[in-house]
């Protein structure tokens, strides 16, 4: 779900580390050097200070995300999606010293969906999908000569589909709604190599409801979805005139999920929050950005960030292990236009959880090793 901004992050994708522009090559590492539109809609709305005001940007790419869960009883399934990436950014330029853009960023098709297994005790489906498509409004200034500032209000959209068995019957919704988020940065440059990065995202909020049934029976669905608040610290060092290197720490605050209640019309005994135990986590990753020859750029990058749902919540439509990732990217720009190429790699580790840790769905639960690739076209205008 790219966009709730990233659980394993990258390994169920409830909250992305990063959009598929030059953020995604850095594996998000971007904060002290926003300098690109998937950086500033996304990362660091300072970003927009700087030739980004006047830049077009339309960027896209695919993963396969293939997940697995074993109760072991015999039900051992497997859930293969491919989640697409999207972004879009149109500068607004300069209006009174102020940098403005609108940026427009999402998933589509993340998803856990593994089939029923009536034999080895799983009568329905256990499916679990979320989609937040945000609209951002970006505005940024130069306050002095080395400092930047800007700040990114967030109108987002989200649609949620969900089935599973329970002990009343085959539950099933799907819901829609509109939310906020809101977010502010700041570069500071220490000197004319070494610049500072800061930002933080608001907690957020998504109002859904719709139409479900359990057991048949039809009846209303809500959910007040809660995302997490976040703080992103980084520097970048300008090693050499051509090569960049950049570090980061991003604390989320993934507790936040458990406001989020999914409350039923008539069933009420199905009342419960979206993740019922959640933990702050931190990712931190280094990154490293080389011109190769003049305006082509190699970029290297990896970030970690251990499991935020505890094991008493963990549910197989809804999961996150403990994950590795590495990214590149490389980036040719011409006069008018700039072509990028992203690719990507995620490693994680499967969790086991006994049934005195998890009576609900003990069992283990993973994710294959997955692979992203994609493209961006940026016009300078």
């Amino acid at each position: 779900m790219l966009a709730l901004g990233a659980p394993s992050a990258f390994a169920s994708f409830i909250v992305a580390p990063h959009t598929a522009g030059r953020d995604g090559d850095l594996s998000g590492n971007t904060v002290a050097s926003p300098n690109d539109a998937g950086s500033a809609q996304y990362i660091n709305p300072a970003g927009v200070v700087s030739e980004t005001a006047d830049q077009t940007m339309f960027a896209v790419a695919a993963m396969n995300f293939t997940a697995h869960y074993d109760n072991g009883m015999g039900y051992n399934h497997t859930s293969s999606k491919t989640p697409v990436l999207v972004n879009f950014w149109y500068g607004l330029g300069d209006w009174s010293g102020w940098k403005m853009s609108v940026a427009a960023y999402g998933s589509v098709g993340t998803a856990f969906d593994f089939s029923a297994d009536p034999g080895n005790g799983v009568p329905s489906r256990l499916m679990g999908k979320l989609t937040v498509l945000n609209l951002g409004f970006v505005i940024g200034r130069q306050l002095t000569k080395d400092l930047r500032v800007g700040m990114q209000l967030t109108p987002r959209y989200g649609k949620q589909q969900f089935q599973a068995p329970t002990p009343l019957g085959n539950a099933e919704f799907d819901i829609d709604g509109f939310g906020i988020v809101g977010t502010l940065g700041l570069v500071y440059d220490l000197s004319d190599d070494l610049s500072l990065g800061l930002a933080y995202q608001s907690p957020g909020l998504v109002d859904m409801d719709g139409s479900g049934e359990v057991n048949g029976q039809k009846q209303g669905v809500e959910h007040n979805l809660h995302t997490p608040q976040s703080v992103t610290a980084g520097a970048a060092f300008q090693w050499t005139p051509k090569t960049n290197l950049l570090a980061q720490m991003k604390w989320t605050d993934y507790g936040q999920f458990e406001n989020g209640d999914i409350k039923w019309d008539k069933t009420t005994a199905l009342n419960q929050p979206f993740i019922g135990s959640a933990r702050g986590r931190i990712r931190w990753g280094l990154g490293l950005e080389h011109e190769v020859v003049p305006n082509s750029f190699l970029r290297l990058s990896f970030s970690y960030e251990p499991w935020m749902i505890d094991r008493e919540a963990v549910r197989p439509y809804l999961f996150d292990t403990r994950d590795f990732m590495v990214m590149a990217g490389y980036e040719i720009r011409y006069e008018t236009l700039s072509l990028g190429f992203i690719g990507g790699y995620s490693t994680s580790t499967d969790r086991t959880i006994s049934a005195a840790e998890n009576g609900l769905t003990p069992g283990t639960y993973g994710t294959e090793n997955d692979v992203m690739a994609g493209f961006r076209i940026t016009w300078h205008r």
